[in-house]
């Protein structure tokens, strides 16, 4: 082997290290978007959730309601559960009350 060759050696050996370099750098740059997204995306859920977690929710059923203390919490509950009640009066009840009138 020449001189020439033994050097030719030693510049390709330095290309690859800067190529291997370069694609750890890449790597490492990818690697701390993806962690940046999902801090993005963990954070707004939590912001989300937060906001919405103390509005007070509407009782669904009896047993939402049943499950307050006796008092007047309970028995706004119930009557919350009445105004939203969908189902229609039972055979022969008398007709619902119109904006006051019958």
């Amino acid at each position: 082997m020449t001189s020439e060759t033994k050097s030719f050696d030693v510049r390709e050996t330095n290309l690859d290290a800067e190529t291997l370099d370069n694609q750890k750098k890449q790597r490492e740059r990818q690697t701390a978007l993806i962690f940046a997204v999902l801090i993005g995306v963990l954070s707004s859920t939590g912001i989300v959730l937060i906001a919405t977690g103390d509005r007070p929710r509407e009782p669904l059923q009896m047993s939402d309601c049943a499950a307050l203390e006796p008092g007047t919490a309970r028995l706004a509950c119930f009557d919350e559960l009445s105004r939203h009640a969908t189902s229609e009066p039972f055979k022969g009840a008398p007709p619902a009350e119109v904006s006051g009138r019958k």
